[in-house]
């Protein structure tokens, strides 16, 4: 009777489905069957569904953060063609340094590749006149900058060639942000003039919003490249930017440009013997310090993601199990095994869409929490939101989880053995056999990719334990900065010592206030630049192998405000004066790199070119810093005194006693005391600056981390769904085991056994592969090995505790089993 039954039903499909009905009829009763299967088991769809949100959501938000920054084209036109060019020191192993104003003309002379090339150089401009002054961080911008962004104002204009000849009227172009936080986005500000640093500028245009390069600043100037830059090569603190001509390479442009920097190391091998330069395209500049850990990032919640498929695929192959008498009746009935495996895909495919749906509702508020925990300016100039390539990802991601999770089950279910289902028990169904082995494989296949996540998270975080504890060569926990520039407002050089002096006293008066000073070039701040220099009595050194420092400017009680310690020699007294002979202090590494056994007390080094050369006596010797961050190694660097080099641009450095937090204010106002319109470009502490150096590792150990402990909770959550199955379909095994005198330390520790065994086999497989997953993190970490044994012993350990407390709750489940109960059901 089956058997015709079965033939008639294949007889009427077949007819069906040549009048192209059928399928479409299928389809609609599988999606109605598959939503009426999750309705009736509401716990399984509410777990499955919150296990692929889980995974969607968080590969939806990391995929929009990778879009916004790697993959969305750069908001300037024809963004491809726009290059930056550096300076590479091979002497001091220096790679992406700044260029000289010299060698920036030369290259904007010789270079044929590029159609136009620009340089800006960072600035300070006050402003006055207008309510209360503030301090706007600018860039000076050569002629042309403008064009080779590709970008045009969106009011006003940019700056025009006459703009940038000598004598012309002083002419800036805002920042969108600038325009709507200062100016309340009054647009017939433009034509209008502001007064900064002292004389009236011109405001001719308003940049879009999306137009924020370089990086960080609000106010861009017109300037000239004077006589005197024109010949400055020992002074790097322009950058370069250039607009490849149509066709060219950028190979062809930096065999140009290397050919440019040979000419002109022959044309003057003192300045430029070891000067190399070099050609990066804007995208990879802005992006090649971030790009790395988004990738990281990507592919572990990809990770994370499989592990949720392993999960929703052992429960479907559990709850498989327990329909193989359904599909065996099914299959008996005529259903053909395509018909099957339809119809439990389709029911995939449903699961699927509604964790779809909510992962992507997910990462909406996932992208707000990692935007929030995000350092600024960490991503660039990348929109992060919700496009065409987000949507698309998300919708392969919701596709690619269902088949995943699916096809396994479709595949083992959809051809049951006939005569063993019908006749077997349900209890004897859903247990043993080859279902258990692939349940027991997804679920070690999660325990090592845990494993993996937990290995990279527990070396990122041994990593900045490790930086933490580096010494930065000076006590930043009770320092705060307040930084400040006054070309504008005092023109001769006595008139700025007298403002610092005068503004130092106060400030070292203040309650609370343990010392105060003032420097041109702040650690974790890039104010300064590498001059090359003389050591007097010594051979000239071969040409372009000469020797070269970072120099800074600072007052006299600097060194001790930072907690700076002398070496040897003395530091500056009031004793060095304009007409007094100059002096310097040194820091150890520029003294071992120089005289090497040797002390450096009473040497003398020149540098300057022509009328400006001046030889200096090295007075003292002071303490290493490390100047740009905790993972950088200190650098040489000698410092001049602000009584013989006074400088405008200056950051005073003020020692609390408490909270340097609750200083700034007060410091404020002792400085307006001096000069009531003198503006602040920035008002921190040390630690913060500190901090903001570190926010890079600490975004990518944070996100990381999250995605480790994601996959460890989802491992525990598998491993406590297959041995709490496992167990209830050994119910009978149990109650025999306990009629014929079990103890129940006997049953625990046969289903610990159980749990242990997945772990183990999980955490050796997830070793070899985090021993070989792990070097892709080298360059992310410091003083650590990426195959450092404790890291490695530590998640695995942990994992294995995790296995035990999970299969706890069904071991001790199973010890309350009545063995006559057991048996009387069976």
């Amino acid at each position: 009777a089956l058997v015709g039954f079965g033939g008639a039903e294949r007889v009427r499909e077949e007819c069906r489905d040549a009048r192209g009905v059928r399928p479409l009829e299928d389809l609609w009763q599988d999606l109605r069957y598959g939503v009426r299967a999750m309705w009736k088991s509401p716990v399984f769809t509410f777990v499955t569904v919150l296990t692929l949100a889980l995974g969607v959501g968080a590969n939806t938000a990391i995929f929009s953060v990778v879009n916004g920054t790697l993959l969305r084209p750069l908001p300037y036109g024809d963004a491809g063609r726009v290059m930056t060019i550096w300076q590479n020191d091979l002497k001091a192993g220096k790679d992406g340094d700044d260029a000289s104003p010299a060698n920036f003309a030369d290259w904007r002379e010789r270079a044929q590749s590029f159609e136009e090339m620009a340089a800006v150089e960072p600035y300070g401009h006050n402003l006055t006149g207008q309510g209360e002054p503030e301090a706007f961080r600018s860039w000076l911008a050569s002629e042309g900058f403008f064009g080779v962004m590709g970008t045009a104002a969106l009011h006003g204009r940019t700056f025009l060639p006459e703009d940038h000849r000598p004598g012309a009227p002083p002419a800036v172009v805002l920042s969108y942000g600038l325009w709507q936080r200062r100016f309340g986005g009054d647009a017939g500000l433009v034509g209008r003039p502001l007064l900064l640093n002292g004389r009236p500028h011109t405001v001719v245009g308003v940049m879009p919003p999306e137009f924020d390069f370089p990086a960080g600043r609000e106010l861009w100037a017109a300037r000239a490249v004077t006589e005197r830059e024109r010949r400055d090569r020992g002074s790097s603190y322009w950058q370069v930017v250039g607009r490849l001509r149509p066709g060219v390479t950028v190979e062809q442009a930096r065999a140009e440009m290397d050919s440019i920097a040979a000419q002109l190391a022959r044309e003057h091998p003192q300045t430029n013997g070891a000067i190399r330069a070099t050609v990066v395209p804007l995208g990879e500049q802005l992006t090649g310090h971030i790009r790395p850990a988004l990738l990281v990032l990507l592919a572990a919640v990809g990770l994370v993601l499989l592990v949720a498929c392993a999960n929703v695929a052992n429960l479907l192959l559990a709850r498989g199990m327990e329909r193989r008498r359904e599909f065996a009746v099914r299959s008996a009935l005529g259903a053909a095994r395509s018909r099957l495996v339809r119809q439990l895909l389709t029911e995939s495919f449903v699961l699927a869409l509604a964790g779809g749906a909510c992962g992507v509702l997910l990462s909406r508020w996932l992208l707000d929490l990692i935007l929030a925990f995000t350092p600024e300016g960490l991503l660039g100039v990348g929109r992060l939101g919700l496009d065409w390539r987000v949507a698309s990802f998300a919708a392969g991601a919701t596709a690619l989880t269902a088949v995943l999770f699916g096809l396994l089950p479709s595949l083992q279910f959809s051809k049951p053995d006939l005569a063993g289902a019908l006749k077997e028990s349900q209890r004897t169904a859903a247990g043993g056999g080859p279902g258990q082995r692939v349940r027991h494989a997804l679920v070690v296949a999660e325990i090592a990719t845990a494993l993996v996540l937990l290995v990279g998270a527990g070396l990122l975080v041994r990593s900045f334990v490790e930086l933490l504890r580096v010494d930065p060569g000076f006590a930043a926990g009770r320092i705060a900065a307040l930084e400040v520039h006054v070309w504008g407002r005092y023109r001769t050089p006595e008139q700025r010592r007298n403002f610092f002096n005068e503004a130092t006293a106060r400030l070292r008066a203040l309650p609370g206030v343990e010392g105060a000073g003032a420097v041109s070039s702040l650690p974790f701040i890039k104010m300064d630049s590498n001059m090359p220099f003389d050591v007097e009595g010594r051979p000239a050194p071969p040409a372009g192998e000469g020797p070269s420092a970072y120099a800074i400017t600072a007052t006299a009680d600097y060194f001790g405000a930072m907690d700076i310690p002398l070496r040897e020699g003395r530091l500056f007294s009031p004793a060095d004066r304009e007409d007094t002979t100059p002096v310097v202090l040194v820091n150890e590494t520029m003294a071992r790199r120089h005289w090497p056994g040797g002390s450096p007390v009473g040497q003398r080094i020149s540098f300057g070119e022509g009328e400006e050369r001046t030889t200096f006596e090295i007075v003292g010797v002071v303490g290493d810093v490390r100047h740009d961050g905790l993972d950088s190694r200190p650098r040489s660097e000698f410092f001049l005194t602000h009584a013989q080099d006074a400088s405008g641009s200056m950051l005073f450095v003020v020692r609390a006693q408490g909270d340097p937090q609750m200083i700034l204010q007060a410091a404020k106002r002792e400085i307006w005391a001096v000069n009531k319109d003198i503006p602040f470009s920035r008002a921190v502490t040390m630690n913060q600056l500190v901090s903001k150096s570190l926010g890079e590792r600490r975004f990518t150990l944070l996100l990381l981390s999250s995605f480790a402990a994601l996959a460890l909770l989802l491992a525990a959550v598998g491993i406590y769904g297959l041995v709490s199955f496992t167990t209830g379909q050994r119910t009978h095994e149990i109650g025999v085991r306990v009629a014929l005198g079990a103890r129940p330390r006997d049953i625990t520790g046969m289903i610990l056994k159980q749990g242990l065994w997945l772990a183990l086999a999980g955490v050796g497989a997830g070793l070899v592969a985090a021993l070989a997953l792990t070097r892709f993190l080298r360059q992310m970490l410091f003083g650590v090995s990426a195959t450092d044994p404790a890291t490695f012993a530590l998640p695995a350990l942990l994992l294995c505790c995790v296995a035990l407390i999970a299969c706890y709750v069904p071991a001790r489940r199973a010890t309350k089993v009545d063995p006559l109960v057991a048996l009387r059901a069976e």
